[in-house]
């Protein structure tokens, strides 16, 4: 087993965390601003072709449901709003992030998404802002981008979890903490917060295999729900990557507020955004 490795260690050592695109970053900054304009923003997106692309193919998407056709960036900054074309514009930018990993990856990626969406909108995702089903998908498609990370820069060794993980039934983020030395949550949670992130979606990530790793004890409640939504995604057949097991930490359910009788109905709410997920991926890729 390998000893117990200091994050900002492994950083200095081998990894480079990818800066957020300096387009996305503007975008960012100009929806915070409570002085920015609609116009301001629609501009910003335009002149970035393969965003303006990806941005206005996720607006006509299933995952919106509008009834009519959007056709330019500034009609859609008008009908959505600023956060939710914020959001829209991040998640155009970590499909770009995510399609360097294999199939699965992808799918689990945007199925945990659509599980987090389903389980906002019932009210099992406490720590999520008014926007909650969009920042929901959000921390959903981005769980697990730490795997990216380890895959690219420490390919010997992540292909050893793999063989670990598969092998041993040993789960993932475990296999990961005995050969790297830090797991894939605590990697994504730092990609999240270098990226500047909002501190709810960082803390969530960093506690979605293990709830004491959550910093804010307030937002553990979000980190079960993303836990809770991880499981669901992989038992309903959506893993991480061939033979994923799903497992979940007892303190999970009752810190989603996940009860039994709301199962059916959350799974049914699920499995109807199937659609609406093979849709996404195509756009991702």
């Amino acid at each position: 087993m390998t000893e117990p490795r200091d994050i900002d260690a492994l950083l200095d050592e081998v990894v480079t965390l990818p800066s957020l695109p300096s387009t996305v970053a503007h975008i960012t900054e100009l929806v915070n601003d409570p002085d920015c304009s609609l116009t301001a923003v629609g501009r910003a997106i335009s002149v970035d072709p393969a965003i303006a692309l990806k941005t206005l193919r996720l607006v006509n998407s299933a995952y919106y449901g509008l009834r009519n056709k959007v056709s330019s960036v500034e009609q859609a900054v008008v009908l959505l709003g600023l956060k939710v074309i914020k959001n829209l514009v991040f998640t155009a930018t970590v499909f770009d992030t995510l399609k360097s990993g294999v199939d699965a990856f992808l799918r689990h990626s945007v199925s945990c998404g659509m599980a987090m969406r389903v389980l906002a909108e019932n009210g099992n995702a406490p720590g999520l802002d008014e926007d909650a089903s969009e920042e929901g998908f959000a921390v959903g498609l981005l769980h697990d981008v730490g795997k990216i990370i380890f895959e690219q820069f420490v390919p010997e060794d992540f292909e050893k979890v793999r063989e670990r993980a598969v092998r041993s039934h040993v789960p993932w983020h475990e296999a990961e903490q005995e050969i790297i030395g830090v797991d894939h949550a605590a990697m994504g949670a730092r990609l999240a917060a270098n990226w500047k992130l909002p501190g709810n979606i960082v803390a969530a990530i960093a506690g979605h295999h293990d709830l004491a790793k959550c910093a804010d004890p307030e937002l553990k409640g979000l980190a079960a729900a993303l836990s809770a939504a991880d499981y669901i995604c992989t038992a309903a057949g959506a893993g991480s990557h061939d033979g994923a097991a799903p497992v979940v930490a007892p303190d999970v359910w009752p810190m989603s507020r996940i009860v039994s009788e709301n199962v059916p109905s959350l799974l049914d709410k699920y499995f109807r955004t199937q659609s609406a997920v093979e849709e996404l991926i195509q756009i991702a890729t």
